[in-house]
């Protein structure tokens, strides 16, 4: 049985990775004038993030003052971002590369292919990720045993991040900008960590949970939409718009506390990276599919597209499981003893 924490964070994850894929099906086949999808991406990004520095921190905040950080595990924390993260990004961007291309109809060109495959470009998501994971194990060697260091290395981070966008928009490579961006959202999920039952007190009152959504649903129907469709380092620090992403985040914990436990969405947000891997894929083949039989869009069917494409990615995801497991992991061929040791152990 899972604790209660797992619980909670695969239940997020689930939940943001099905508005990803609405949202994919809404671009791909339509979404009959309800962009729904757009209304859900203050969070679905930014809590992925929340959650990985909130799992980061979680595994060397050993009481609840301080971090301790080894320099012993300095090797196994870029070990692993290179094997969970760098490596599978760089699979499956190859194995989608020429889909992708045939699909907008590009011209396929090896220099593309070393562009948006080694250049980090095709899945912006988990190259960000990756840079913002080597920057905080480049910060845990400094051997600081408080949150506030991190926090405030990491808004300084943020604003460099956004800096750099704004003079070289190109994500190329690995969008260095949005990885340095998004460590001030991973540092808040340490914060939450830190201070997480005194935090879980305030939320799950129903008037901070209503606060909460109203500024969220607020930001939706009365601010500019173009803002609400951007991520964390698209927003240029504009103080509503990090308070609407903030809240949301608070919202998608809170539900995710709420939510009882469903199988299917702890086995989405468990496989997370399988999913994110074809939430492009997916929904627009099955998009392209449906529009051949019914091309005047309805939500009920761009419903249809993104349920068949989670379904679809369920059964690829046990596929891969069960033949292929070192596509997300290749140390599962290449030290196959030490990974049998390390699930025993666990």
């Amino acid at each position: 049985m899972q604790s209660k924490n797992i619980k909670w964070i695969n239940t997020a994850r689930a939940l943001c990775m099905i508005s990803v894929y609405l949202l994919h099906s809404e671009f791909y086949y339509g979404d009959a004038g309800f962009s729904y999808g757009y209304a859900l991406t203050p969070f679905y990004v930014n809590t992925f993030f929340f959650i990985s520095g909130y799992l980061l921190f979680k595994k060397y905040m050993k009481v609840p003052e301080t971090i301790s950080f080894p320099k012993k595990e300095y090797h196994k924390l870029i070990a692993n971002v290179i094997f969970r993260l760098v490596i599978p990004t760089l699979i499956f961007s190859t194995l989608i590369y020429i889909p992708k291309m045939i699909f907008h109809g590009n011209p396929l060109s090896f220099g593309q292919y070393l562009h948006d495959v080694w250049g980090g470009t095709s899945y912006w998501f988990t190259s960000a990720l990756s840079v913002a994971q080597i920057l905080l194990a480049v910060l845990l060697l400094s051997q600081r045993s408080h949150m506030a260091f991190y926090v405030v290395a990491c808004t300084l981070l943020s604003l460099l991040g956004i800096h750099l966008r704004g003079i070289f928009p190109s994500p190329f490579p690995w969008y260095y900008q949005t990885g340095m961006a998004s460590t001030l959202l991973m540092s808040l999920g340490g914060v939450y960590l830190r201070y997480e039952s005194r935090i879980n007190k305030i939320i799950s009152k129903p008037y901070v949970f209503g606060v909460a959504a109203f500024v969220y649903l607020y930001s939706i129907m009365i601010t500019n939409p173009t803002l609400l469709q951007k991520t964390i380092p698209d927003i240029y620090m504009h103080l509503w718009e990090y308070l609407t992403i903030l809240c949301s985040i608070i919202c998608i914990i809170t539900l995710s506390h709420l939510l009882p436990q469903v199988k299917w969405l702890e086995y989405i947000g468990k496989n997370s990276i399988i999913f994110y891997f074809f939430s492009g894929v997916m929904p627009a083949l099955f998009g392209s599919i449906i529009s051949l039989f019914a091309p005047d869009a309805s939500y009920a069917l761009t419903l249809t597209v993104s349920s068949i494409a989670l379904l679809a990615v369920t059964g690829i995801n046990l596929i891969i499981q069960q033949y292929f497991p070192y596509l997300t992991d290749l140390r599962k061929i290449l030290f196959p003893n030490q990974q049998a040791l390390h699930k025993k152990s666990n």
